[in-house]
């Protein structure tokens, strides 16, 4: 019961002042006709691959299609879906990329986090009890993440993306083991707007600019003043300390430089950081030099997510692997000290 109340505590923090600071107005758009024909066409599409599966013969190639025919049908109709993968009962947003993937693959990230966690577990650093996964979506990699036994800390601050988060976690039972947090993770406590994308996993928090990463691939479909603390402050007022902290998962649309720097005392005591590398939204939220200042501030080595099992590199090495992102790629990697 301790860990419902955490929850109930956290899901009160979405009602806050409106803060006075406006450096960006996006032009908010409706979910109209426009979205009807993307969806239009991706069905479409998605009718052509399985009839060209259909023809193949292959039955994986058979059964994604169909798979991925089904979603689009859905896309049609409907906003939000209820569907059983990977051993978990999911409720997600029909415009959104992970869901569909979960969708269609049974997974999104959790596979790779598990290569992960078990090289960790190899090296005698995963004894610790406690996991954190910064901007934790719809549960995506908490959920696959509880069959560890570890408690868990998901952190979302989109309020549409965190209901679906609390319903995740709550219709699957885990809310003794998962704690949700509709909070964003920043290098100082306060209030900022947070720019919610057509798609839900493009979400992100303005830092004063006028650019966001997401500019030129998705549109803008609301803005949401949401609360914003140091990762250090979270975790204590849950009650963690930074040595119980066996590993940090962090995606956060172009703001890990900030997630970083917040969570220091995590790194001095040899935490790892498992973290999304985005060149295009690093560049609009203090640049990617900053970034790769703090790893090498932080942390000693890195290893990519290519490279899981192999030797860790120096971490002033990162430059050379971020340098190789073209446009609007991205990769992620383990960051340790």
């Amino acid at each position: 019961m301790r860990q419902v109340r955490q929850v109930a505590s956290c899901m009160e923090t979405s009602r806050l002042p409106r803060s006075p600071r406006r450096p960006y107005r996006p032009r908010l758009r409706k979910r109209g006709s426009d979205t009807m024909y993307r969806r239009l066409k991706a069905f479409a599409v998605g009718l052509r691959q399985w009839a060209g599966s259909t023809i193949s013969g292959d039955p994986a190639r058979q059964a994604f299609a169909r798979r991925q025919l089904h979603w689009r049908s859905l896309g049609l109709f409907q906003r939000e879906t209820t569907f059983q993968r990977n051993g978990f009962t999911w409720t997600g947003s029909t415009s959104c990329s992970i869901t569909e993937l979960i969708f269609t693959t049974d997974h999104y990230q959790d596979a790779r986090l598990e290569e992960v966690t078990s090289w960790l577990a190899a090296q005698g650093r995963f004894t610790r009890p406690v996991l954190v996964n910064v901007g934790a979506n719809l549960g995506d990699l908490v959920l696959p993440l509880s069959r560890t036994g570890k408690r868990i800390l998901a952190v979302e601050p989109n309020p549409e993306t965190f209901a679906r988060l609390v319903r995740n976690v709550r219709q699957n039972g885990l809310q003794d083991r998962i704690t949700c947090c509709d909070v964003a993770i920043s290098d100082a406590s306060g209030t900022a707007r947070l720019v919610s994308a057509g798609d839900p996993g493009n979400s992100e928090l303005e830092s004063g600019g006028a650019r966001l990463g997401f500019d030129g691939q998705d549109y803008t479909r609301a803005v949401h003043e949401v609360k914003t603390l140091p990762l250090t402050d979270l975790l204590a007022s849950q009650g963690i300390a930074p040595g119980d902290v066996a590993l940090v998962v962090s995606d956060t649309q172009g703001f890990e430089t900030r997630v970083i720097e917040s969570g220091a005392a995590l790194w001095r005591g040899k935490t790892p950081l498992w973290v999304e590398i985005w060149p295009k939204g690093l560049a609009c939220h203090g640049g990617v030099e900053a970034f790769l200042r703090s790893c090498e501030r932080h942390f000693t080595h890195f290893i990519p997510e290519t490279g899981i099992g192999a030797p860790p590199e120096p971490v002033r090495n990162l430059s050379t692997l971020v340098g190789r992102l073209k446009n609007a790629e991205f990769t992620d990697v383990l960051l340790i000290s």
